[in-house]
């Protein structure tokens, strides 16, 4: 229940953006050269759909252990260390996601309002990381990941996923396998965004647009890409 919470608000928050970002631009330009072409869509859709399959492997996993195992032997014990560092990666990724695409979508408003002329968002969390709604991303499925992997690793993970017959010997390869099942999720999600489809994109973008200018390159060089500074 705990691990599912998660998934639960993370598309309620997502959504919610999204809708509001839609809503006041008119549309969503990421779609304007697919959005009248089948093929392209369908391309768009299949992606998202493994996307979401792979996020969601660790919740899965955990998901396919029969409760009445879970309920007699991880339900009774007290929080754990990854129960407790898990929903504090989670709750604090959530928190800089929502807040670096609130900003956002106010500075987009503000501008609109012709409240500041600037070009690029360079202030609040968008002055400690250039990407940090990516950032909180990550961190958030980092924090399901952990949550998951607490149960996964252990016996009662490998023996629940796998159908042994309770008191079954769980050697090293079975808790790897739990490992790798929890730790899917963020690796494909951070390759994803840092390699992928969404720093270099993004970057390639701006440099673009405002490559040649002074303010945006001090930006950049006074800025890390992806991991806040706390400075």
């Amino acid at each position: 229940m705990i691990t599912n919470l998660p998934v639960y608000l993370l598309p309620n928050a997502v959504g919610t953006h999204l809708y509001t970002r839609i809503s006041s631009a008119g549309s969503d330009s990421r779609f304007d050269t697919i959005r009248d072409s089948p093929p392209k869509f369908a391309v768009a859709f299949f992606a998202q759909a493994t996307w979401v399959s792979i996020c969601l492997l660790p919740v899965l996993a955990l998901n396919s252990i029969p409760a009445a195992r879970l309920a007699a032997t991880v339900l009774p014990r007290s929080v754990s260390v990854t129960d407790a560092l898990g929903l504090l990666l989670f709750a604090g990724g959530l928190t800089l996601e929502v807040v670096a695409d609130r900003q956002k979508t106010a500075w987009m408003q503000e501008k609109r309002e012709g409240k500041h002329n600037e070009d690029f968002l360079s202030r609040g969390l968008w002055g400690r990381s250039r990407h940090p709604n990516y950032f909180g991303e990550t961190m958030l499925w980092s924090g399901i990941a952990v949550l998951a992997g607490g149960v996964l690793t252990r016996s009662v993970g490998v023996v629940g996923m796998l159908g042994f017959q309770q008191g079954a010997a769980v050697g090293w390869r079975g808790r790897l396998l739990g490992l790798v099942l929890a730790g899917a999720s963020p690796a494909f999600v951070a390759t994803l965004l840092l390699f992928g489809s969404g720093v270099p994109l993004s970057e390639s973008k701006y440099d673009k647009r405002f490559g040649d200018r002074e303010d945006y390159q001090r930006w950049k060089r006074e800025t890390p890409v992806f991991w806040p500074k706390l400075g």
